[in-house]
């Protein structure tokens, strides 16, 4: 087994006073893709820690502040273990088979969530690129991978080019992007192709060398028969494995944002998000 320890930390610091404010904040571990074996809060406003689930069935920390307050932190600390995970499957239905379900309607309407494209998800009517297609001649996990490789050398890692509302079109545009840029490009193109794809948050590996760690990373998940959903990062052109701790997944960046709050309040504010993790 692998272990994992985590540091979460976020502050929010307001020009103006809030009156009133309702965190909520999607950064807790998900206990069903690894072993949670510690899990500890801690808020500036010493608030009790109101726990719920999303949608999706992912676990939510709720805050309800009433007292005026112009600072506001949260870090959360965590101890992960995960089984080594080889991220590279085969499939046992020939490539035709494949194709075949996928393009089923039942097939199709049990995944139709994940097939939808969302705002952030939807591509351009024109775009300057030739994308790869699915057309049922190899497997989906080897499309897949063709795919993740082709998005990894298309586009430029390039921190503060875009922000979590860039639209692909525009992402297309500059030819750069930030991890959920690629996770909303990957999950484009599967959804395209008849490939059922999610969006997922979570924690990555400090210690692999990875892009994307100093912060929450994002990648997607594709669902493909009798293998069922399988992650890929095309921000590191990489399966995900045991080194990838999920938090959360949905449709795209939105389901899965890390923080979302409600405030009585006027003027600027400044966030500053931090994450560790390291391996043991």
């Amino acid at each position: 087994m692998e272990e994992f320890y985590i540091e979460y930390f976020i502050e929010n610091k307001y020009e103006a006073p809030v009156r009133k404010a309702n965190f909520q904040l999607l950064v807790i571990p998900d206990s069903n893709s690894q072993q949670v074996q510690e899990l500890k809060f801690y808020c500036s406003e010493n608030q009790e820690t109101l726990i719920s689930k999303n949608i999706f069935g992912f676990e939510i920390i709720n805050y309800y502040i009433s007292n005026p307050f112009t600072e506001f932190w949260f870090k959360l600390s965590a101890k992960i273990t995960k089984p080594e995970i080889n991220p590279f499957y085969i499939s046992p239905l020939l490539p035709s088979d494949e194709y075949e379900l996928i393009h089923s309607l039942d097939f199709q309407i049990d995944n139709s969530l994940f097939l939808r494209s969302t705002d952030l998800t939807k591509m351009p009517a024109l775009v300057n690129y030739t994308f790869p297609e699915y057309n049922g001649e190899i497997q989906i996990f080897e499309y897949l991978l063709h795919l993740t490789s082709f998005l990894y050398q298309l586009l430029e890692y390039s921190p503060e080019s875009t922000d979590v509302n860039t639209p692909i079109e525009e992402v297309l545009r500059i030819r750069k992007g930030v991890c959920q840029d690629y996770a909303h490009l990957f999950i484009s193109i599967c959804r395209q192709n008849k490939i059922p794809a999610r969006y997922v948050s979570g924690y990555l590996n400090q210690g692999a060398g990875f892009t994307g760690t100093s912060q929450l990373h994002a990648w997607a998940e594709a669902l493909i028969p009798d293998l069922g959903w399988v992650g890929f990062d095309a921000t590191n052109n990489l399966v995900s494995d045991h080194h990838y701790i999920k938090i959360a997944h949905g449709t795209d960046y939105r389901d899965c944002s890390p923080i979302i709050g409600v405030l009585e309040t006027t003027g600027a504010q400044k966030s500053i998000h931090s994450v560790i993790v390291t391996n043991q």
